[in-house]
C-alpha cells in the first residue's frame, strides 16, 4: 500500500460524519482505520531496523530507549515492537503484508509468540510461511493464534512433552506494594499448577457464593468485581488454612474458603483417549484435552492426575447436550455449572469473549417466577452472562429464548 492510498483513507476519514452513517460505511471506516494502523506498524518496524544499522556506528542511538522517548510507548509496548520487527526479519512476507494492511501487528505477534515456542525449531514454522500468511488472512487474530500454537504443536517431535517442561520452569510468581500502600500480585503458572490453584480458588468463589457470604461479606469497591473480591479473601483464606496446617493447628472452622484435600480439576477429554483406547495425540488434538479455565495438558498429565482424582462424570444426550442435573435450588448447583460449561466455553452472548469461570448462571425464565408455574433452576433455562450482558438481561431490557436442544440463544433487544 503506498502512501498516497493511505493520505486517501486518512482524508475519508477525517472528512467523514460518523454519527450520519450506515453500519455498512461505519464497517468501510473500521476497514480503513485497520490498514492505516498496519502501514503505520510496518513503518516503525522499518524505521527500527534503520536505527539498529545506526546503533553500529552511533553508540548513543539505542533503538529501545528512542522508542520510548520519541513514541511515548510504555516498556511493554516496546518489547512487542522490538519483538514483531526480529519476527519480520525472519519471515519478510509477513512484513509485506502488514504494509498492505492484509494482517494486523497481532497476527504477527501471535507469530512471534509461535517462533518463540519453538525455540531452536523455530526453522521449521519459518518454512512454512506462505501456508501461514494465506491462513492469516482469513482469520481474525484470536482465531490465528490459536491455529499458531496447533501448528508448532503439530510439528514438536513428543506430543507438548517439551513445552509443558517450559512453562514449569516459566512458573513464578511477584508481590510488591504499590504507592497506595496495596500489595500487588503477579505471575504466571503451568498448565496443572495453575488449574490446581484456580480450581481451589473457585472453590472459594462458590462456597462464599452460595452461603450468601455469612462468613465474610463482600464489601468491594464498585470498580471491583464481586467475585474478583472473594478470590482474594479465598486466596488469604487458602493460604492461612495451609499455613496453620503446617504449624499442626487446625484450619480455623471460620474459615469462608476450608481447604479441600484436593483440587477438583474438571477436565474436557475424549474417554477413549483418557482410557488409553486410542494412539496418544499432541496437544491441540481436535478430542480436547483442556480444563475448564481453558488450559491444556497433555494426555499423560490428565492420566496422571486421574489417579488422584475423583472423576466426575458429566452426562451428555445423544446430541452432546448436558442432561438437567437438579431443579430445587434459586442458585445454580455445581453440577449444573459444570454441565454449562461443557458447551459454553464464554459468555452465551454471541461474540461476547468473557470466559465463563467469570459468568453467572442467568434464569432466562426468571426465578421469581418459580411461584406461578415458571423460572425453574433447569439447565434448559439456564445459561451463563457475563456482568455486563447479566445486567442487559435484567435492567437493559433484553429479551433471551433458549432452544432446549440446540442450546441456541436467540436475543431481542
Amino acid at each position: 500500500m503506498n502512501s498516497s492510498s493511505v493520505l486517501d483513507r486518512v482524508r475519508n476519514l477525517s472528512s467523514s460524519d460518523f454519527s450520519s452513517q450506515s453500519v455498512a460505511e461505519l464497517r468501510e471506516s473500521n476497514i480503513a482505520i485497520r490498514h492505516v494502523r498496519s502501514w503505520l506498524d510496518a513503518m516503525q518496524s522499518q524505521i527500527i531496523e534503520a536505527m539498529k544499522s545506526v546503533s553500529l556506528t552511533h553508540e548513543s542511538v539505542i533503538p529501545e530507549v528512542e522508542l520510548i522517548r520519541e513514541s511515548g510507548l510504555s516498556g511493554s509496548d516496546v518489547r512487542k515492537v522490538m519483538t514483531r520487527t526480529e519476527t519480520i526479519g525472519f519471515i519478510p512476507v509477513f512484513g509485506e503484508a502488514l504494509a498492505e494492511g492484509n494482517v494486523t501487528s497481532a497476527h504477527i505477534d501471535a507469530l512471534s509468540s509461535g517462533l518463540k515456542t519453538m525455540g531452536e525449531q523455530s526453522e521449521r514454522l519459518v518454512e512454512r510461511a506462505s501456508e501461514l500468511l494465506k491462513t492469516a488472512q482469513t482469520m481474525t487474530p484470536d482465531e490465528f493464534s490459536q491455529f499458531v500454537k496447533h501448528t508448532v504443536r503439530s510439528l514438536t517431535d513428543d506430543g507438548g512433552i517439551s513445552h509443558f517442561e517450559k512453562q514449569r520452569r516459566q512458573t513464578f510468581l511477584r508481590h510488591w506494594v504499590d504507592a497506595d500502600g496495596m500489595t500487588n500480585l503477579f505471575g504466571k503458572f503451568d498448565p496443572e499448577r495453575g488449574s490446581v490453584l484456580t480450581a481451589l480458588l473457585d472453590a472459594g468463589v462458590e462456597a462464599m457464593f452460595h452461603s450468601g457470604d455469612k462468613e465474610v461479606p463482600v464489601e468491594c469497591d464498585s470498580s471491583v468485581q464481586p467475585n474478583d473480591h472473594r478470590r482474594a479473601l479465598a486466596l488469604v483464606a487458602l493460604l492461612q488454612g495451609h499455613t496453620n496446617g503446617l504449624e499442626g493447628e487446625s484450619s480455623p472452622s471460620s474459615s469462608p474458603c476450608p481447604r479441600p484435600a484436593r483440587a477438583e480439576i474438571i477436565v474436557h477429554i475424549d474417554y477413549e483417549l483418557l482410557a488409553g483406547g486410542v494412539r496418544e495425540s499432541a496437544l491441540g488434538d481436535p478430542r480436547t484435552c483442556r480444563t475448564l479455565n481453558g488450559s491444556e495438558l497433555t494426555v499423560e498429565t490428565i492420566r496422571r492426575l486421574a489417579c488422584e482424582a475423583e472423576i466426575i462424570p458429566l452426562v451428555l444426550d445423544g446430541k452432546s447436550v448436558p442432561l438437567d442435573v437438579g431443579k430445587s435450588k434459586r442458585l445454580a448447583t455445581a453440577y449444573q455449572r459444570r454441565a454449562l460449561a461443557a458447551v459454553h466455553e464464554t459468555c452465551a452472548i454471541d461474540g461476547c469473549p468473557v470466559k465463563f469461570s467469570h459468568c453467572e448462571p442467568h434464569h432466562i425464565d426468571y426465578w421469581v417466577n418459580a411461584i406461578t408455574g415458571g423460572g425453574a433452576t433447569d439447565l434448559s433455562n439456564l445459561v451463563p452472562l457475563c456482568s455486563r450482558h447479566h445486567h442487559a438481561a435484567h435492567e437493559g431490557g433484553w429479551k433471551l429464548k433458549l432452544n432446549p436442544e440446540t442450546r441456541e440463544l436467540l436475543v431481542q433487544r
